[in-house]
């Protein structure tokens, strides 16, 4: 999907009466484009009659017992704020309805706040029909302070107004930032991409509901975060596990899988446990392809700290493992619950990384967004010094990929644009040991050779490729092959790839900036040629 989304699911606002649930949930879901959904509003719908007169009439025993079903229902719903009864949370099972793909979120006030707010819309409710109402709201939230503590997170709403609150849950729950959906029939997920998310992380993993957690990293990158991600999960109840593998795409092997294996049995993880992959392309996919075989599948979240990571591996389930004859020839397809994005992650990537982070987004502009690829030329002082352009261009690179996921997850037709420049950049990556060259920078070669390719195939202008052979040196990425390197090697390491169709070497050609090919029947010699 190419729009700017919100994410499917519930916020369910609990809460003493008068605390502000009806008004700070209606204006919650206004600014959230969800349904709002008060569990009272429905009672009096159902029954015909207020809920002074329900409990007058029929007593508080028969309401809770409406109230159970009614919930029960709303709980069925997404993208909505249900706010709910005051009582509500004294049924266990009205808890585990709410809290199930839901977040609860638990609006406090002070006892005379809420005395006066009450008193100023209209009169006493059933519960403080009484001759002190202030000594029996304290009483009363005395015994149920408790059941409000099942709550997922708090705000005090005494002295703010219901927009402020509305405010405050939207940036608690990271749900203030840029946005995009990858919709499939059967494991749709959210990416969130922002500034300072990491440190909300753990909130964005309630709703998952997480048995254990296991952080999968390298020795590089997770002592820099160490702190920021470790306080985010343990402020909401979680003390995860944290497995180090070492720094590098040669580690990416059965061997790490297998070690991994290993500790999530030795720490009894089970089918609800959740993993995160915090680091770049190597974790993420090794994390992948873990989650995946662990117990035939469990959940796992990408938080992808590498600009290459952030656009192209974190988002659309391929997972995998590299073997000596080629890379990521062991894998699977299987999707993330949710992609965690914070840029801030980027000021301490290495210049190097950042630009082979770049050869994905100008893959992007080249296969299918003459426009993002116009805005690469325009927009690079911005993007290189980490301002708004570049969320703008991790959000639209995300956007594409994610489209071409939904229409295509498991690549048998129209996926395999994405591979524009892997062909060879696999090739190279093979040839070399997985040492010598960045991934992005074997793309990058491979893109300006492919092409050359188009254009000795009459399939495109010159100018055009100097364009993307331009851009590509502007981000300070290679764009040949260096001479120490025989193509002969390339093609036969080209012959294993997984891509290799009916013993055809699969290209993908660009016609125009902004517009692919899939090509099954490239001539060998043209190819050496090139190379």
């Amino acid at each position: 999907m190419t729009d700017k989304i919100r994410y499917s699911m519930k916020i369910v606002l609990i809460g003493f009466m008068g605390t502000g649930k009806t008004s700070v949930g209606r204006e919650l879901s206004r600014r959230l484009g969800y349904t709002f959904i008060d569990t009272d509003d429905l009672i009096e719908e159902q029954e015909g009659m207020p809920i002074s007169l329900i409990f007058k009439q029929k007593g508080e025993g028969y309401f809770r017992l409406v109230e159970k079903n009614v919930v029960e229902k709303a709980s069925a719903m997404t993208n909505a704020v249900i706010a709910t009864g005051g009582g509500v949370i004294k049924n266990k099972e009205n808890v585990d309805n709410l809290s199930r793909r839901g977040i609860l979120v638990w609006l406090k006030t002070h006892p005379e706040v809420s005395l006066k707010r009450v008193m100023l819309e209209g009169g006493k409710r059933p519960l403080l029909d009484v001759a002190e109402p202030l000594d029996e709201i304290k009483r009363l939230l005395v015994a149920r302070e408790e059941l409000y503590m099942q709550s997922d997170v708090s705000i005090d709403t005494s002295f703010i107004a219901q927009g402020e609150a509305a405010q405050e849950i939207i940036e608690m729950l990271c749900l203030d930032s840029e946005k995009v959906r990858v919709e499939l029939k059967e494991r749709s997920y959210g990416i969130i991409i922002g500034r300072k998310t990491l440190r909300r992380l753990g909130r964005r993993l309630i709703e998952f509901r997480p048995s254990r957690i296991a952080i999968i990293s390298n020795k590089t990158v997770f002592p820099l975060y160490k702190d920021v991600v470790l306080n985010s999960l343990t402020e909401c109840g979680w003390k995860p596990e944290v497995f180090l593998l070492p720094d590098g795409e040669e580690y990416k092997d059965l061997l790490w899988a297998s070690y991994l294996y290993g500790e999530l049995l030795k720490a009894r993880f089970d089918r609800d446990s959740l993993l995160i992959a915090f680091g770049g392309g190597v974790v993420g996919d090794i994390t992948g392809f873990v989650a995946s075989t662990y117990m035939r599948g469990i959940k796992y979240v990408q938080v992808p700290t590498t600009l290459l990571a952030q656009v192209d591996s974190s988002v659309g389930g391929k997972t995998g493992v590299n073997h000596e004859s080629g890379k990521n020839m062991i894998g699977t397809f299987y999707q993330p619950s949710l992609v965690l994005i914070d840029i801030d992650t980027l000021k301490t990537l290495p210049q190097r990384e950042f630009s082979a982070g770049m050869a994905e987004v100008i893959k992007y502009g080249v296969i299918t967004d003459r426009e993002l690829f116009s805005s690469l030329e325009t927009q690079m002082k911005d993007i290189f010094s980490l301002g708004d352009s570049l969320i703008s261009i991790i959000a639209r690179s995300c956007m594409i990929k994610a489209d071409v996921v939904s229409m295509d997850e498991r690549e048998s037709g129209l996926r395999a644009i994405l591979n524009f420049g892997h062909t060879i950049g696999h090739a190279l990556e093979t040839v070399t040991g997985y040492t010598r060259f960045l991934h992005g920078e074997a793309i990058a070669i491979g893109m300006c050779a492919a092409s050359q390719i188009a254009v000795r195939m009459g399939l495109l202008k010159e100018k055009d490729a100097e364009r993307i052979k331009n851009i590509i040196s502007q981000y300070k990425l290679p764009s040949s092959i260096p001479q120490d390197i025989n193509a002969s090697d390339i093609i036969n390491a080209m012959e294993v790839d997984k891509k290799v169709k009916a013993d055809r070497i699969r290209f993908i050609l660009p016609e125009s900036i902004g517009k692919v090919r899939i090509e099954d029947s490239v001539d060998k010699e043209a190819m050496k040629e090139v190379l």
